[in-house]
């Protein structure tokens, strides 16, 4: 575990610190903290899902390596979380047309993990949206449909 994250970890009020680091002017600062929160989602995820809606601008940033790693954080979130992070989703539908390629991967990829575990939500989502779902994420549907289930019961 990073020293930053380890810092974040037993002093918990650094995590706003953190995530102001992300506005910050310098691409490198903002490219560190995103780094760290992808560090952190996976040691203590449910103590970011209260900031979960902060990582929404970071989804924008101009730094694909920013992206990349907020696309992981939110993704795993997303993934534990489908149902209390629901507004997010719509947010790694739009970065699944990103320009950088890892930052697509890494959505796509996201939203299968949430399919596999709660397949309503992502069907829903893509329903209501005019995008269809990559072939990863209509595997994840199919295999978590009502059939599939039946069968495993």
């Amino acid at each position: 575990m990073s020293d930053a994250v380890q810092v974040v970890s037993e002093f918990p009020r650094r995590m706003e610190e953190l995530l102001h680091m992300l506005e910050d002017r310098d691409r490198s600062i903002r490219g560190r903290a995103s780094a760290t929160l992808a560090q952190f989602v996976s040691v203590h995820p449910a103590r970011l899902t209260r900031s979960a809606a902060r990582l929404r601008e970071a989804l924008l940033d101009e730094s694909a390596y920013v992206r990349w790693h907020v696309a992981y954080t939110v993704g795993t979130l997303c993934a534990l979380f489908p149902k209390r992070l629901k507004a997010l989703l719509p947010d790694l539908i739009d970065r699944l047309e990103d320009q950088n390629s890892i930052v697509r991967i890494l959505a796509t990829k996201a939203l299968a993990r949430v399919a596999y575990r709660n397949p309503g939500v992502i069907e829903e989502l893509f329903r209501n949206s005019d995008k269809e779902a990559p072939g990863i994420v209509a595997k994840a549907l199919r295999a978590s449909g009502p059939k599939a289930k039946s069968r495993k019961i």
